[in-house]
């Protein structure tokens, strides 16, 4: 995950990604990296003391895995207890993703806090990773031909992937050609004590499969052959002492899916209990005709 965060530093407020993943059949670039690696050279230009409370982002165009991305960065205000970033993350002279970010400066004694309770779930332990689900989905005779081929390059791009994600609905085949209207994940990766790194990880990872929570009222899964692309992305942080290399809880729910486009919403807990995290994310979803590949990723 720090490789996959990592930038260098070209010159006061300007940086370049340093490696970039492109998932299996993607148009572009993972958004959740550009997302991460934006918040990265955001926090670098604002005081140790104030921490990540919220971003919100616009997807522009795919990013080429074979550049570098270039984020400039733009000081937009430094105030007593907030400060304000705006990023553009550049390539070829064109901005592929615009990311406004806003710091604060921890605030003890305020007696105002609620959240909504974490829902059950099993330990993600007793879960298996995407890896098994995969390879056992991979003979399964009612899979298409064409998802068989996406798998084994799946299973190829995982052991990059530095998210560990766990369905906790225990998901099968079945459950895929039949599923259910909600979406539980838990995430995990390895990261040292750099709390900011922890939000940007947090950032990276809140992408993965966010919008596919937007088809599943419809009965569709990632089997029908669809056009999918993120188009804008927004994260509230609740709570500044997040750790990213511990499971994290994220419930997701779409409220409306109309227009071409469909809505989702994420809650991100803490194993013990806290509402750490609120998301959002608005994308395009085009159904594509039966007889053609999907070029997109799921």
């Amino acid at each position: 995950m720090e490789e996959a965060l990592a930038l260098e530093e070209l010159d006061l407020n300007y940086y370049r990604s340093k490696k970039l993943y492109k998932p299996v059949w993607a148009r572009g670039v993972f958004g959740g990296q550009v997302i991460g690696q934006a918040l990265n050279a955001a926090t670098a230009t604002v005081p140790e003391q104030y921490f990540i409370h919220s971003l919100h982002s616009y997807f522009i165009l795919p990013g080429d895995n074979s550049l570098p991305i270039l984020y400039e960065v733009q000081r937009v205000r430094n105030g007593k207890s907030y400060c304000t970033r705006m990023v553009m993350a550049k390539q070829k002279g064109r901005c592929i993703l615009s990311l406004n970010c806003s710091f604060a400066l921890l605030e003890n004694g305020q007696p105002l806090r609620h959240q909504y309770p974490m829902p059950e779930c099993p330990d993600p332990e007793t879960l298996p990773t995407l890896i098994e689900r995969l390879k056992s989905w991979s003979n399964h005779p009612e899979v298409p031909r064409w998802y068989k081929s996406y798998m084994e390059k799946k299973l190829v791009a995982e052991m990059e992937y530095p998210v560990d994600s766990r369905n906790t609905d225990r998901i099968t085949f079945e459950d895929l050609s039949h599923p259910k209207k909600t979406t539980k994940q838990a995430t995990k990766g390895n990261l040292g004590d750099n709390l900011a790194l922890h939000k940007c990880a947090l950032a990276y990872a809140s992408d993965d499969s966010f919008l596919l929570t937007a088809i599943r009222p419809h009965g569709m899964t990632p089997f029908h052959q669809m056009m999918m692309a993120s188009l804008c992305h927004s994260i509230w942080f609740h709570d500044p002492y997040i750790r990213a290399d511990e499971w994290l809880l994220c419930e997701m729910e779409s409220p409306q899916s109309a227009n071409g486009r469909g809505l989702a919403f994420g809650r991100i807990f803490t194993r013990d209990g806290r509402l750490v995290a609120s998301t959002a994310q608005e994308g395009v979803i085009r159904v594509i005709q039966k007889d053609r590949a999907p070029k997109a990723n799921f």
